[in-house]
């Protein structure tokens, strides 16, 4: 029958075997680096990202892991060195026949009474199966897990999660047999990635490269230069090639090995049950088959090959950013701990101030504007300040509280577009508190000649007959002439009621 075809689960399940012992130099260096990192921050155009995206080294654990991503592989073969056959003894023996068996084994093939070449080897391999069956957690390991469980730093605790990724099944009842196995394994690696980073695999083009952190910067805008644009320069840290070594990681002339631990696969076996074989990538070479001989690494960059630069990188900001927005400058962030690939994206997130005269919803712009009441009535000029300048507009008489203009694309400029908001005027009526005996006989005046019906308050006294609703009979003043260095609006006609927009009132964001 067929090999089924190599499968391969990437960092996202847990590993089955921890790493003993201590951490390798790569590891060590990796994690220097992240302890040397500042907190976390969030040349063609700049992109620009609504979402949050950040990344940082984390802890020496995680950047243990990002020196070589942990990768799993699994595919039939037979099982290796079961105890119970070792021994002799069936599964359900008890540990005093297992006890018996090994005596009996042992004695016979101990170096010093056998001189046979293999049995050196024999007694070894009887000694591991005792040690097996002697402890009932390690039996009951092997009985659950296979021989995988008899692999030094094995974690039950995580296989089984693992396993339960799977609905408990095995990896060979989860793709089935026929035409089907072979279909399950097509999406697999389409999801996960065909040999994960084993040496050698025919992974697919793209899969199996390494990717630096990105880094998130945050910069403070003014309002004005968020709606107008503007230039900044913002310090960075990145990772980056050592330049004594050239990322390499060795002194000058020295030479990497091929690793011990995995025979240059950059990974390591482990056989479990139902025959199938897990590999997790190896922890000596982080998964690139090769070492560096003791003393050979690089003094600058203690063997990783890569260091942390300061540098200044010139954000261009674009018309029209609103708070938190992200702009993206594409390979800008850290280049790959793991070995050459691809550097990540430094993201720049944009706060920006608020505005004492604005306030913005998208594009548009909406300005509160005092009117004083007589101004309101009879008509004139108001001074509305714009994103360029100010500019003086005509009110038209008999304008109500919370009435507003609108001027046409005086608003934010849309991202990358030539296209402009609008700038909504709302006029607020103010009213003195206080007035001149020469004020309150006008205003008297003017309520002796206009019925207000319902209103008691200034009802016309019983010595005077009620004077008919009759327009004034002088003029009313002509508007003021528009100061200088101010823009002047076409007028409208009076009262244009098509210059006047009800729209709901806003609140302040």
């Amino acid at each position: 029958m067929a090999r089924p075809p190599l499968i391969s689960l990437l960092a996202s399940p847990p590993c089955l075997c921890r790493p003993t012992g201590s951490s390798t130099p790569l590891a060590r260096a990796a994690s220097t680096l992240a302890s040397s990192r500042p907190s976390p921050r969030r040349r063609s155009a700049p992109s620009l990202w609504n979402s949050n995206a950040s990344a940082s080294f984390g802890s020496a654990e995680r950047s243990s892991q990002r020196v070589g991503d942990r990768s799993f592989h699994s595919t039939p073969r037979q099982l290796a060195r079961d105890p119970y056959n070792v021994l002799g003894v069936a599964k359900d023996a008890s540990t005093s026949d297992i006890k018996k068996s090994y005596y009996q084994l042992a004695k016979k093939f101990h170096p010093d009474s056998n001189k046979d070449k293999g049995a050196k080897e024999k007694f070894v391999e009887i000694q591991e199966a005792y040690d097996t069956l002697s402890d009932d957690k390690k039996r009951a390991d092997f009985d659950r897990f296979g021989a995988a469980s008899q692999q030094q730093g094995f974690d039950s605790d995580a296989y089984a999660r693992a396993s339960s990724s799977f609905g408990g099944a095995g990896f060979g009842d989860f793709f089935g047999g026929g035409a089907g196995s072979a279909q399950g394994s097509d999406i697999f690696e389409s999801l996960f990635g065909a040999f994960g980073g084993r040496r050698g695999g025919s992974a697919r083009p793209g899969q199996g490269q390494h990717v630096g952190d990105n880094i998130e910067v945050a910069i403070n805008l003014s309002f004005l230069d968020a709606a107008k644009g503007t230039t900044r320069t913002v310090n960075v840290s990145p990772v980056v090639d050592c330049k004594p070594c050239t990322g390499s990681g060795l002194k000058p002339g020295a030479k990497k090995t091929t690793c011990r631990v995995c025979g240059g696969s950059g990974t390591r076996t482990f056989t479990i049950q139902s025959g199938f074989q897990m590999a997790s990538t190896c922890n000596a070479c982080a998964g690139s088959g090769e070492v560096a001989p003791e003393g050979s690494n690089c003094g600058t960059c203690n063997g990783v090959g890569k260091v942390r630069e300061r540098k200044q990188v010139e954000v261009k900001i674009p018309p029209g950013v609103d708070e938190g927005m992200k702009i993206r400058i594409p390979e800008e962030g850290d280049a790959p701990i793991g070995g050459k690939g691809r550097t990540g994206d430094l993201f720049v997130r944009v706060n920006v101030s608020s505005s004492k005269t604005f306030t913005r919803q998208g594009t548009n712009l909406y300005q509160d504007v005092a009117v004083p009441f007589y101004t309101a009535i009879l008509g004139g000029r108001a001074r509305v300040a714009t994103l360029d300048k100010d500019v003086e507009v005509k009110v038209p008489n008999g304008t109500q509280p919370g009435e507003e203009m609108v001027l046409r694309g005086r608003g934010i400029k849309k991202l990358y577009k030539d296209e402009f908001g609008d700038l909504v005027v709302r006029f607020n009526i103010t009213i003195p508190r206080a007035l001149s005996p020469a004020q309150k006989r006008i205003l008297q005046q003017f309520v002796s000649e206009t019925e207000f019906p319902g209103s008691s308050a200034y009802a016309p006294s019983a010595s005077k007959p009620t004077q008919p609703d009759t327009p004034p009979s002088t003029p009313p003043p002509s508007p003021t002439p528009a100061s200088p260095g101010f823009e002047s609006q076409s007028a409208p006609p009076p009262r244009d009621e098509s210059a006047l927009q009800k729209r709901p009132t806003l609140a302040p964001r």
